[in-house]
């Protein structure tokens, strides 16, 4: 009798075995590519968009630090990027947040996360369809600047010498390269032996801008120009002014790209 009764549980182990946990596919998950813009300052409330892709399936976007909080704006969406550019570098699709970032919040980065309904997180694991449901698709956690320094925001039209926009040394521009072949232009004062560096931040932060940056004295004569610094493609400038007077920067998308997905951030220092 205990022999049929043990032969009967060896018969029935393998109609019970489940099947072993699937793996997530990091395609089925949204993933953020870069913000528009690529920064905020504390002690205010931001709206951004997130580029990326399957972001038109995302249902919550989450900050790192429990201190700032995060909504939703409008109804996320499918939006490419201009024709015969790399989707790879611009997304497939967007959603806009509200970033509240209190006053006394540290400048440095802040993790944003998209999360979207249904199945399981990117890299883990899921046992069954009720625990997948309630988990939700995560992207990895995107690093988002928070500047707490002197900043402009760029002012179009200033795409010539004659409607060249206005900076204080220093300061940090956010801005864009607003269509196909823009030129933004900003003006200050130095003075003779003043060291100023310039320096974009798009590519790093993953922006699809790939700047080119061209510095002109009061005459429109060229000083100096920089596109890529050892293969990277936010260029960096330092020039010695060679004399006290005006004098201007010129940004451009070295290949002629453009659009509202095409932001950078220019610092200008001392």
């Amino acid at each position: 009798m205990y022999r049929a009764l043990l032969m009967s549980l060896v018969v029935a182990l393998p109609l019970l075995a489940v099947d072993p946990p699937k793996k997530a596919d990091p395609k089925d998950s949204p993933r953020v590519l870069y913000p528009i813009p690529l920064a905020a300052a504390p002690g205010q409330k931001t709206k951004i968009i997130l580029r990326g892709f399957k972001l038109d399936t995302v249902t919550e976007v989450k900050a790192g630090d429990d201190k700032v909080k995060v909504k939703l704006v409008g109804k996320p969406k499918p939006a490419g990027g201009p024709t015969n550019f790399p989707a790879e570098r611009i997304g497939d699709s967007e959603c806009e947040i509200e970033l509240d970032v209190p006053k006394d919040f540290p400048a440095g980065h802040l993790e944003l996360t998209a999360v979207s309904s249904g199945g399981s997180s990117p890299y883990g694991f899921v046992t069954d369809a009720l625990t997948a449901a309630s988990r939700g698709r995560s992207s990895a956690p995107y690093k988002f600047v928070i500047d707490a320094g002197p900043r402009t925001v760029e002012k179009e039209p200033n795409d010539s010498f004659a409607k060249a926009q206005e900076i204080t040394v220093p300061t940090t521009v956010d801005a864009a390269i607003g269509q196909v072949r823009d030129v933004d232009v900003f003006r200050f004062v130095g003075k003779a032996g003043d060291k100023v560096r310039f320096e974009v931040q798009a590519s790093r932060l993953g922006s699809p801008v790939d700047a080119l940056i061209t510095l002109y004295d009061a005459d429109r004569r060229i000083i100096d120009a920089c596109d890529d610094v050892d293969g990277d493609p936010d260029p960096i400038l330092t020039v010695t002014l060679p004399k006290n007077g005006v004098y201007y920067l010129s940004v451009i998308e070295a290949h002629d790209f453009g659009g509202g997905q095409f932001p950078y951030r220019l610092h200008v220092t001392k």
